[in-house]
């Protein structure tokens, strides 16, 4: 049986994924030069923001990531591949784990395993990745080594769900008929959620767990989503939540979007314990749903916080570096 361009999209993506565990970093260009397009665009969080060709993807990224942490290993929740716009896509979230043996972007080494979230949106041309999406929760790298931003969160830090139900791995074709189910219910909640005039129980389980970065946190009940997450949303932003998706696709149970940004708001209200700075906040955003009949019952959320805070006026990098120097948090 003819495998499907997803199918193959996936195993070329797992494949990669499995010769970087392997590797030495020695081997890092080689196998990142074998997988990815001569002119990859990779778009990623601050501190790295855009970086363009594979020669620079291995110098500004992956040689220093797997110097600071050489026993890298990344291990998926969910692996779903699919078409947007005529392009084909393969997505994952999950996190990596590995002895923080070297310092990195700043953070300090501490010498013990470290697990950091991630997510990741790849196209695909001719088996080459040509462009990626990805984001990590450095905040929460910093946090495992003691560092705290010095205000709580409104949700719970430090938490990673797994899949609910099943395995998120997408190793083989999925329902057509299970996937239009998955989409329609997510485009639905989005478009919902833009308009600000939807009752989120049309859409979500009771018992949903929305797990985002640190900085903001996971709900573990719709209840507890609306009272401690949803309100600030709703209370510190303003305008029309515009903004747009550069992926947005569906495979049996599980759905995946992002933007560049995917949300566009202005903060003219206290905000993850912020004051008001009047500054349009642009989003980079991930989402990783799964469906239970006819809600979604689980989402990974990533966010690239670093960035937000930045546009609302608080610098996380300067905050880390005097906890660094005095051993303690700071006040902003």
């Amino acid at each position: 049986m003819t495998k499907s361009q997803a199918q193959q999209n996936r195993e070329i993506i797992s494949a990669y994924w499995e010769a970087l565990n392997e590797a030495d970093a020695s081997l890092v260009p080689d196998i990142v030069q074998h997988y990815t397009h001569d002119n990859i665009e990779w778009h990623g969080p601050e501190p790295y923001n855009d970086i363009k060709d594979a020669g620079a993807l291995v110098d500004r990224f992956w040689g220093p990531f797997l110097r600071s942490f050489p026993d890298l290993q990344r291990r998926c929740d969910v692996l779903l591949a699919g078409r947007y716009r005529d392009q084909d896509w393969v997505s994952a979230t999950g996190h990596f784990s590995g002895l923080f043996a070297e310092d990195w972007n700043g953070i300090a080494a501490t010498g013990e395993k470290t697990l950091i979230r991630f997510g990741e949106v790849m196209a695909l041309d001719r088996g080459k990745i040509v462009k990626t999406y990805f984001l990590l929760d450095l905040i929460d790298v910093m946090q495992q080594g003691g560092f705290q931003l010095g205000w709580a969160a409104p949700a719970i830090e430090g938490l990673r769900p797994k899949v609910r139900y099943g395995s998120g791995l997408l190793r083989c074709e999925q329902s057509a008929e299970e996937t239009r189910r998955t989409l329609l219910l997510v485009e639905a909640m989005l478009f919902g959620l833009v308009r600000k005039d939807q009752p989120m129980e049309l859409y979500w389980h009771p018992k949903m767990v929305w797990n985002s970065p640190s900085g903001v946190g996971t709900a573990r009940s719709l209840p507890e989503f609306l009272e401690r997450v949803h309100t600030v949303f709703l209370t510190g932003l303003s305008g029309t939540w515009e903004g747009s998706h550069n992926a947005r696709y569906a495979e049996g149970r599980f759905a995946v979007s992002t933007g560049w940004p995917s949300l566009v708001a202005v903060h003219d209200g206290e905000f993850l314990s912020i004051p008001a700075s009047g500054n349009t906040l642009r989003w980079r955003i991930m989402d990783f749903w799964e469906r239970s009949d006819d809600l979604l019952i689980t989402n990974w959320v990533h966010i690239d916080m670093i960035a937000i805070f930045k546009q609302m006026g608080v610098d996380v990098f300067e905050l880390y570096e005097r906890f660094r120097r005095d051993g303690r948090p700071q006040p902003r």
